[in-house]
């Protein structure tokens, strides 16, 4: 779909938000291989979209083996940035193992100055000692915690093997909407929410109005 902020892309895997996190950044990141693009990403239980200026024909795309589950792990780990994200679930892992102090009974350090430790031990770790048993465990706790690979990569494997349905509708329909609210929720404004969402609604009520002022116009002629 297509409107003031760009070309909308909404796909319907109906897998969970956690595997749509994932989906919706590996395709992205897939997409922007084909030319460069940027995107904005929003997802929930159902579906996720991808929002771009440019515009992707996405039949031959899908020909092409867009949602082939081939070079699975190495596509989500670049998608991702698995070492900003590793580098985050390594805190916790650092603290249970015993190798950030904390600070004394009383006078404990604050979280950014753990954040601090941790992450500095991490670089020195991925420097170093690529090896490392905690990395490669804060890599796991990535992968299976935040983005459910497992799930993700059966559930490529079954979409791979399903027919896909693809539609251009002039509006959003029932499932898309609720995306879009879900990344304006995202962003900073001096709007409220519930102002700019009945805004839109009417936006898209009027353009409605007129497509079908239209037809019926045609149909008398």
């Amino acid at each position: 779909m297509e409107t003031k902020e760009g070309h909308h892309l909404f796909f319907y895997p109906f897998e969970g938000r956690h595997v749509h996190v994932g989906l919706s950044a590996l395709l992205a990141w897939r997409l922007a291989r084909t030319r460069p693009a940027s995107f904005s990403l929003a997802f929930n239980d159902y579906g996720f979209e991808l929002l771009s200026r440019e515009r992707f024909e996405m039949l031959p795309l899908l020909r092409e083996g867009l949602l082939s589950p081939e070079n699975l792990l190495e596509d989500v780990l670049a998608s991702l940035n698995a070492a900003e994200l590793s580098k985050r679930q390594f805190r916790e892992i650092a603290r249970v193992a015993g190798l950030v102090f904390q600070g004394f009974p009383g006078q404990p350090k604050t979280n950014r100055q753990v954040q601090a430790t941790s992450g500095l031990i991490y670089e020195v770790f991925a420097r170093w000692d690529a090896g490392n048993p905690l990395l490669g465990q804060a890599e796991r706790e990535v992968l299976e915690r935040e983005l459910e690979y497992s799930r993700l990569a059966k559930a490529l494997q079954r979409l791979s093997s399903t027919p896909v349905v693809l539609r251009q509708p002039d509006r959003p329909t029932p499932f898309a909407f609720p995306l879009m609210v879900a990344r304006l929720r995202e962003k900073l404004t001096s709007e409220k929410l519930a102002d700019r969402v009945r805004r839109m609604q009417l936006e898209f009520d009027t353009a409605s109005e007129a497509v079908a002022d239209d037809a019926q116009a045609e149909l008398f002629e």
